[in-house]
């Protein structure tokens, strides 16, 4: 039997333009649904640029403009609720082991201990840098993309990035001084 709710609401999904549309204001519901757990500014913006990047993950799958700006307040208390926890200890690091390419085991070691430094600083760069240097480097974005999605300025992408980039790559030569 044809369910006219279910075509609907499979043709009702949300399309990329739809979601640049409307980043703004969802990008305003989570920068004040942050605010709401007595956050600073500086850190509801950083708790909205996060939110934005989940909700860019999954704005295939949102419904409309209703459904997206409630899930953003609700993404963005979720963040809100995840950073008081790490910050207190409780959450648990990521133990993967990476895969080395090299066949000694002194080699693999070395690999396993220069990706888990390098991930710990990528770690510790500021949200929005680190959220921009992940959507260029590893999603492989254009900048005005990254733009769009985040509610941004392309020349505050590029800066953000450049910054990111500086920081590990100076960080970098201090560790090979050593």
């Amino acid at each position: 039997m044809f369910n006219f709710a279910s075509f609907f609401r499979y043709i009702s999904r949300m399309t990329q333009e739809e979601f640049t549309h409307i980043a703004s204001e969802m990008r305003q519901d989570a920068v004040v649904a942050a605010r709401k757990f007595g956050l600073a500014m500086d850190d509801a913006e950083d708790i909205a640029q996060d939110v934005m990047l989940k909700l860019w993950c999954l704005h295939r799958n949102l419904d409309g403009v209703a459904h997206a700006k409630a899930l953003a307040a609700i993404t963005a208390r979720h963040v809100c609720i995840d950073r008081w926890r790490t910050s207190h200890g409780h959450a648990e690091l990521d133990t993967m082991m990476p895969v080395a390419d090299a066949d000694t085991a002194v080699s693999r070691l070395e690999y396993a201990e220069l990706e888990q430094w390098l991930s710990e600083q990528i770690d510790a760069l500021p949200t929005t840098s680190r959220i921009v240097l992940t959507m260029r480097q590893l999603e492989h974005r254009e900048l005005s993309e990254i733009a769009d999605i985040l509610g941004i300025r392309q020349t505050s992408v590029s800066t953000l990035l450049a910054r990111a980039r500086n920081e590990l790559r100076n960080k970098l030569k201090r560790r090979n001084q050593r």
